[in-house]
């Protein structure tokens, strides 16, 4: 499903200051086309938040033609427009068109569009154009276009506004399915958001036509504003509600077998139905499966990066029997703009409604330095000397990705949970967490490592945001990786961990088996980066280690291939001018000592 079918982009406005208002400059033309694309949302990114103020003069109105129309959620409409010829307005590619819904458009923020797009060369010379867009309305039915003139180099001001789109099942449409292991075998959550949660419910079955279907009622929620830890995220003017959060738990299900399902939040409204596989036996420990690995994605579109990152996933799990995703950290890069999550769930959902998606917690999902009273992990605030934790959520801290995941209840949440899926135990951490002895934390993790069996579960791998071993040389980073090391290393070679796969870095590293810094076979670790899922690559220096095996500042993303209890195949995919379908460009054996 998507939003927009134009190239938005994800670059940063600059502050805004007011300026006069000339709603009379522009002329709107909305032409419904109908139909119904199959398409990733194509704004990929957001501007900055500093979108305050932004001029305005509602004495002032366009003059609109055609008059509104009607159409469903993610039908195709033009949006066409000209500039009147006694205009004064100067165009420029800095102009953009944003996109409005709300029940009272007039109270509607300039802030608060729910995507946007900038103007194009063409259309500045010609002073007119038109944009086709298969538009989603954040769940309320009234819509409309606000075009913005970058009239000077702080200001922008709005010269036009578009007649009314009214999109007449935006409140019962449901979007963002994602599924979601639990802490029991033989269940599978599924997570959707819609404008409503009368009646939430998913309806699975064997087949396909949902015969002998069984039916379970589900729970909604939602979050505000408010909610959240300190500015921007608090006081946005351009925060937009995130609708009804809800989720079901399809229970009872036979081992490593196909499923059909689709859900409703009003019990008339239903989603397609869309086929999952259950979890394989957790009592084989040969039992052979893929999964992929990956942080840093965001909704980037300079790159392409992200939408690459979705397509190859995609790819895998229709035609490759990739049976789950792992994203560890920096999931959305939203930082207090909550449409962008919208953007960024439309975007996975084509994988993430047939395959569990697991996460885990950012730096730029969580970290603040104010309104600890808000966090949802009830942990203390984690801030030694050595770690460089500022406002890197823009005020967040958490709160919407504890409202729109849920992650196995074994542990804190989405900060720290384990699962076991086949003959692999991952345990899921947070780095933004104390990892020191006798925290909590601390104390889940020996927990979960002195309970496996490896006769049954040989696998153990360990992921979390921030590695513990990088040799880009950001200092501050560098420190808290060193950090990491004292607080915990000692209990992963104690236990022997297999592996350990962080984000953060936006890069790709492959290590040799690592214990205190130092290349060691017989107790050390190997501790892969993929930072590479869409966020901008980085271009910093690097420290002289030689336990680098390989490194890259490439996009792409990890697969992990097990084999059997004694070996796993790695492969990093990468994701750049392959036509979105990838190329495998290292990999190696990972064999047990």
């Amino acid at each position: 499903m998507a939003l927009l079918l134009v190239a938005f982009l994800s670059l940063s406005f600059p502050s805004l200051t007011l300026g006069k208002h000339h709603e009379d400059a522009i002329h709107f033309g909305l032409i419904q086309l109908g139909g119904s694309l199959s398409a990733h949302p194509s704004r990929l990114g957001q501007p900055s938040p500093k979108l305050n103020p932004i001029c305005k003069d509602d004495k002032i109105t366009s003059a609109i033609s055609p008059p509104s129309v009607s159409i469903k959620s993610a039908e195709l409409v033009t949006a066409a427009w000209e500039m009147s010829a006694s205009s004064d307005y100067q165009p420029s590619t800095s102009d953009w068109i944003g996109f409005y819904c709300g029940d009272f458009l007039s109270t509607v923020p300039d802030e608060a569009f729910f995507d946007w797009v900038y103007v194009t060369q063409d259309q500045v010379q010609n002073k007119a154009g038109s944009i086709d867009l298969k538009l989603k309305s954040g769940r309320m039915n009234n819509c409309e276009f606000r075009f913005f003139n970058h009239d000077d180099g702080t200001s922008y001001c709005r010269i036009g506004v578009s007649s009314k789109v009214t999109i007449t099942d935006a409140k019962t449409v449901v979007s963002q399915r994602h599924l979601a292991l639990t802490e029991m075998q033989g269940e599978m959550r599924i997570s959707w958001t819609a404008g409503t949660g009368e009646a939430p419910m998913v309806e699975f079955s064997t087949t396909k036509d949902l015969a002998n279907s069984v039916k379970v009622e589900g729970n909604c929620h939602t979050y505000k504003q408010i909610d959240m830890c300190e500015e921007p995220a608090n006081n946005n003017a351009g925060f937009v509600e995130p609708g009804q959060l809800c989720s079901a738990v399809m229970a009872e299900l036979e081992v490593d077998k196909l499923y059909y399902y689709r859900v409703t939040s009003d019990g008339k409204e239903f989603s397609d139905v869309t086929q999952f596989r259950s979890s394989p036996p957790t009592y084989d420990p040969d039992y052979s499966h893929s999964y992929i690995v990956y942080g840093d994605m965001g909704t980037f579109s300079d790159s392409g990066a992200s939408l690459a990152t979705a397509d190859i996933s995609t790819a895998q799990v229709l035609t490759d029997n990739v049976r789950s995703i792992h994203h560890f950290g920096d999931i959305s890069y939203a930082r207090g703009e909550s449409s962008t999550w919208d953007v960024w769930f439309d975007l996975v959902e084509p994988y993430a409604s047939r395959v569990p998606y697991m996460i885990t917690i950012g730096n730029h999902e969580f970290d603040y330095t104010n309104g600890e009273e808000m966090d949802p992990s009830n942990e203390p605030h984690f801030k030694p000397d050595w770690f460089n934790g500022g406002s890197d959520s823009e005020g967040e801290c958490g709160v919407p990705m504890h409202n729109r995941f849920t992650m196995p209840d074994n542990g804190n949440g989405i900060f720290w949970y384990k699962f076991v899926y086949a003959n692999v135990l991952t345990i899921m951490l947070s780095s933004e967490h104390d990892l020191g002895e006798g925290s909590n934390q601390y104390n889940f993790l020996e927990a979960a490592l002195k309970a496996v069996d490896r006769k049954v579960t040989p696998w153990v791998i360990l992921e979390f945001h921030r590695p513990m071993y990088n040799n880009e040389a950001y200092e501050s980073d560098y420190a808290v990786a060193v950090g990491m090391q004292a607080e915990f290393e000692d209990l992963l070679v104690e236990y022997d961990v297999d592996l350990v796969l962080a984000g953060h870095y936006h890069s790709y590293l492959r290590s040799k088996r690592i214990y205190k810094d130092m290349i060691n076979e017989e107790k050390g670790i190997y501790h892969f980066t993929i930072g590479s899922g869409g966020a901008s690559i980085d271009d910093q220096g690097l420290y002289e280690k030689d336990w680098v095996e390989t490194f890259s500042l490439q996009f792409g993303i990890g697969k992990i291939n097990v084999m059997n209890s004694t070996h796993i195949l790695w492969e990093f995919i990468e994701n750049k001018d392959n036509n979105n379908t990838g190329a495998v460009t290292d990999s190696v054996w990972i064999v047990k000592r």
